[in-house]
């Protein structure tokens, strides 16, 4: 099984350290929920976590790679995807 592309983002997060919005393709998204939360401890995956997270009713997956110090974007509905991909096409049309 291939591994997933992952896409840097921007993650705020509050005082205790839990994600509250995060940031990809130029728009801020804020965090309604977390739904869960998958601990890596042992092998290649260690010191990650994967978060489902829900944010404009549509659930996401996050990374945090605890040794980087570093957020990514693992999973997106494709719908939301396909309107970021269109607005990029319709930038780049629009003189």
């Amino acid at each position: 099984m291939s591994q997933p592309r992952l896409e840097p983002i921007i993650v705020q997060s509050d005082r205790a350290g839990a994600p509250q919005r995060f940031l990809w393709g130029g728009r801020a998204y804020r965090i309604d929920g977390i739904d869960r939360i998958w601990r890596h401890p042992h092998g290649r995956g260690r010191g990650l976590r994967i978060y489902q997270i829900r944010s404009r009713h549509r659930r996401f997956l996050l990374q945090f790679d605890q040794r980087l110090n570093q957020w990514s974007l693992v999973r997106a509905p494709w719908r939301t995807r396909l309107g970021l991909a269109i607005e990029r096409l319709a930038a780049r049309m629009i003189p």
